[in-house]
């Protein structure tokens, strides 16, 4: 993977962190939709957000939850064993920006 492939990706992946933290209350408790996250600006497309988030799940931050025995299938995220770290470090950031 070249250098400026892996930083697009922790930055895709830093994006959708920092969106699932502000819209903790919803991912804590039942789980985000692929299609919620969808809804993250600045991505041209479904793969570019399944890779960063293959990357949050390979880290544990996010994990995959089947939603339905569907053909496709859907999945929700869920907080994995790494989410309150993260989440604590992002809205630690924000607040010391100001609160952006």
């Amino acid at each position: 993977m070249t250098d400026r492939h892996e930083t697009k990706l922790e930055e895709d992946a830093s994006r959708i962190a920092k969106w699932l933290a502000e819209n903790r209350a919803r991912f804590e408790q039942d789980g985000i939709s692929e299609d919620s996250i969808l809804g993250v600006s600045g991505f041209e497309n479904v793969d570019e957000i399944r890779t960063a988030v293959d990357h949050l799940e390979n880290r544990v931050v996010v994990v995959r939850w089947r939603e339905a025995m569907t053909t496709p299938p859907r999945f929700k995220h869920k907080p994995g064993r790494n989410w309150a770290p993260t989440r604590e470090h992002l809205l630690g950031a924000q607040s010391a920006r100001g609160g952006e």
